[in-house]
């Protein structure tokens, strides 16, 4: 049997896990976070004693599940990334394989990388393998490189074009391409939606907080916008080399996405038909590949990301790794 934790409170792993049915598999969503201080002692202190139960954390719900699973079963850890969460909960499965997938790349984990770096070694101790989307952080940190997960997304109703170009997300440094990339959009005679969240903290000059919003959209919402946009927009920080969920949209909606991730290129559905990517913001480059028509993505290049076959071969249960 193949056990799948994850993070209760994420959006994205709520929607990607929706509808999923698999006779192998059992959904166990887990509260990272406790409601009260008590709770969050309790965490910081059951994550310290790594090899006894003290029964103080997770809850108690949790801790049954946890415990119902055999020795001889598969965890797959989803959407946590706290090594002392993943710790706390580990100990009261008696499973011997374990894997856990990084939905953010290692600079999001840690600001400080050789924390990063410690933190991540303590992981391989509580389990198998650690997977990672991102291309650079598996080659820098020995992460296993395991492409993006989605799901197969109804078709809307509604067919209708709201806008040409749609990105939403976090500012995290990516502001003044975002705004050169409008300003081109606006050359093009083109409407743009961007939502870009004001980075925690930071304080802006007036002209640029006309450009930013102050919380982030539900995920059912950010969807939406995205089926009914022309063309997707992917702009990653420096030294993320692994496609987003912006490129998972944007080949499941069946959707042109425009990026400045150079590795881009070298993704399995890269088509320069329905992908662009800039080095630098060419109204006239941009012009030219939303006149070119759009390549329906192949369905076999869907294959690799569909969640139901993506848990299958992350989790395998034909193989058990002794511990």
């Amino acid at each position: 049997m193949r056990h799948i934790v994850y993070n209760a409170k994420s959006e994205l792993a709520a929607f990607v896990f929706e509808g999923y049915r698999d006779k192998d598999t059992s959904l166990i969503a887990y509260r990272e976070m406790p409601g009260n201080w008590v709770g969050r002692i309790g965490r910081g202190v059951e994550s310290s004693f790594r090899r006894t139960r003290l029964g103080l954390y997770p809850d108690a719900g949790t801790r049954s599940q946890l415990r119902g699973i055999a020795a001889t079963d598969v965890v797959l850890f989803f959407a946590m990334e706290n090594l002392n969460n993943i710790a706390s909960v580990a100990k009261y499965m008696p499973a011997r394989t374990r894997h856990v997938f990084l939905w953010n790349p290692v600079a999001r984990i840690k600001r400080d990388l050789d924390h990063s770096r410690r933190q991540l070694d303590k992981l391989k101790q509580i389990v198998d393998t650690v997977h990672t989307f991102d291309q650079h952080d598996a080659a820098t940190y020995g992460l296993q490189f395991t492409p993006q997960p989605y799901r197969h997304v109804t078709a809307s109703a509604d067919a209708d074009i709201w806008q040409a170009f749609y990105f939403s997300g976090v500012d995290k440094g990516r502001l003044g391409l975002l705004l050169e990339l409008k300003a081109a959009i606006a050359q093009l005679g083109m409407v743009p939606q961007f939502h870009v969240v004001a980075d925690k903290g930071k304080d802006y000059a007036p002209q640029l907080q006309a450009h930013l919003q102050a919380r982030w959209i539900p995920y059912a919402r950010n969807l939406l916008e995205s089926q009914h946009a022309e063309c997707l927009v992917e702009i990653v920080q420096e030294h993320q080399s692994g496609a987003t969920l912006r490129s998972m949209e944007a080949l499941f909606l069946q959707k042109k996405i425009i990026t400045n991730r150079a590795s881009a290129r070298e993704d399995a559905f890269f088509d320069p038909d329905r992908v662009l990517v800039v080095e630098r913001v060419d109204a006239a480059e941009i012009g030219a590949f939303m006149r070119r028509p759009f390549k329906p993505v192949d369905p076999a290049l869907l294959a690799p990301h569909e969640i139901h076959a993506w848990v299958r071969r992350v989790a395998p249960l034909s193989h058990r790794a002794g511990r």
